[in-house]
C-alpha cells in the first residue's frame, strides 16, 4: 500500500479557490439505528482513509482531494489519502468505519459485468455509499488534422482507412467500449496504436508530439490537452453537453444509443461496514459535495457532482450499470482476455 499523505483542513486549501467555508452539521441524524454504548465521536478519533483506486493525476482521486478537507471538518477527524489500489479498491481495510474507497465505473460496474472471475464483488466484498461525480468522456483528435466534427473525421477515416491512429488508454477500459461505439454506430475508422502504454500520458503525449492522431478519456485528462491548443475536441459521451464545451455535440446526439453516458465515480464501503457508519459517510458526503467551492472546484475541471439520493439508490444504480454495460459488452464483443 502506497505511503499515506495526512489533510488537515488546510491541507487542501491550494486546490480550492480561497479557505473552505466552516460549517457544522450533526453526524448522527438518523434516529432509525440504535445509538450504540460509545458515541460515535469517540468510536472515531483515528485517521479516515480514503483509498482511491487510481493515481493522484487521475480524475476520480482528484475529486478525492478537492473533498478531503470538508470531510475531515465533518467528521472531525484527519483523513489520509492512499492511491493507487488498483481494482480491490482496499476491500482488505478493516471495516470500522474509518475507510472508504474511491472507485469508478470501469472497475465497479463494466468489469464485474464481463469478468466471471473478477476479484470484488461490490455488493457483497463493498457496501455501496453514493456516486460522487458524472464524468464525461470526450473523443480528442490532434489539432493539426484539421478535423473539426465527426463527419469531418468519419470522411478523413474513410479517404484515409487504417490510418488513424488511437488507443484505448487500457484493453479492459470503458473507453475501449466506447471506441466500439464510434466504430460501429458512426463509421468512424481507426487502427489501434498497441505500442503505447497503458494510462492516459503516453497517450496525451502521441497527441501533443503528433504519434497519434485520437483519444477518449475523461474530461480532465482531454482538457488539458484541449486548452493547450494540442487536441480538439469532436464529441462527448455525456447525457447533455458539457458547460466548459457547450458546442461540442453528445454521441446521443450523432446517433449513438448503446453509450449514452460517460464516466463516473463513486464511494464504497468494506463490506463489513455498519448500517450507521454507512449513513455518518453519507451524510459527510452530502456535507463535502454540497460546499460552492468544491462544487466550483470540481466544475473547473470539467466534471459534474452527481450525488445519490441514498446508498439504497447508488445500489439501484450500480445494478443496472452492470446490465447495461454487459448489453453493450456482447454488442461489440467486449473482452478482457
Amino acid at each position: 500500500m502506497n505511503k499515506p499523505h495526512r489533510f488537515r483542513n488546510t491541507a487542501f486549501c491550494f486546490l480550492l479557490a480561497g479557505t473552505l467555508a466552516a460549517c457544522s452539521a450533526d453526524p448522527d441524524t438518523d434516529t432509525s439505528v440504535d445509538t450504540p454504548t460509545v458515541p460515535l465521536a469517540e468510536l472515531h478519533t483515528g485517521p479516515f482513509q480514503i483509498l482511491n483506486a487510481f493515481s493522484a493525476a487521475g480524475s476520480s482521486s482528484k475529486t478525492a482531494q478537492i473533498i478531503a478537507p470538508k470531510i475531515e471538518q465533518y467528521l472531525d477527524q484527519p483523513v489520509e489519502l492512499v492511491f493507487s489500489q488498483g481494482r480491490t479498491a482496499g476491500v482488505e481495510s478493516v471495516a470500522d468505519g474509518n475507510a472508504i474507497a474511491m472507485s469508478t465505473i470501469g472497475l465497479m460496474a463494466l468489469l464485474p459485468a464481463v469478468m466471471a472471475d473478477y476479484p470484488v464483488d461490490p455488493f457483497t466484498d463493498l457496501r455501496p455509499i453514493t456516486r460522487t461525480t458524472g464524468t464525461p468522456d470526450l473523443l480528442v483528435v490532434r489539432s493539426d488534422l484539421d478535423i473539426n466534427s465527426v463527419q469531418e473525421l468519419v470522411d478523413y477515416s474513410t479517404a484515409n482507412t487504417g490510418e488513424l491512429r488511437y488507443f484505448h488508454i487500457a484493453p479492459a477500459s470503458i473507453h475501449r467500449l466506447e471506441w466500439a461505439a464510434f466504430f460501429g454506430e458512426l463509421g468512424i475508422s481507426g487502427t489501434l496504436d498497441t505500442s503505447r502504454s497503458n494510462g492516459n500520458d503516453d497517450a496525451m503525449a502521441g497527441i501533443i508530439d503528433g504519434t497519434l492522431d485520437m483519444m477518449i478519456s475523461t474530461s480532465p485528462y482531454m482538457t488539458e490537452l484541449i486548452e493547450s491548443g494540442a487536441g480538439v475536441p469532436i464529441a462527448v459521451v455525456n447525457p447533455t453537453r458539457m458547460p466548459l464545451f457547450p458546442d461540442v455535440p453528445t454521441l446521443l446526439e450523432l446517433g449513438s444509443e448503446s453509450m449514452p453516458s460517460g464516466s463516473w465515480a463513486g464511494v464504497f464501503a468494506p463490506g463489513g461496514t455498519s448500517d450507521e457508519d454507512i449513513n455518518r459517510i453519507f451524510e459527510a458526503m452530502q456535507f463535502a459535495m454540497a460546499d460552492p467551492e468544491v462544487i466550483a472546484a470540481i466544475d473547473a475541471i470539467g466534471m459534474e457532482i452527481n450525488l445519490s439520493e441514498s446508498p439504497t439508490e447508488f445500489s439501484s444504480f450500480l445494478q443496472s450499470e452492470i446490465q447495461r454495460l454487459a448489453i453493450a459488452a456482447e454488442q461489440y464483443n467486449f473482452r478482457t482476455d
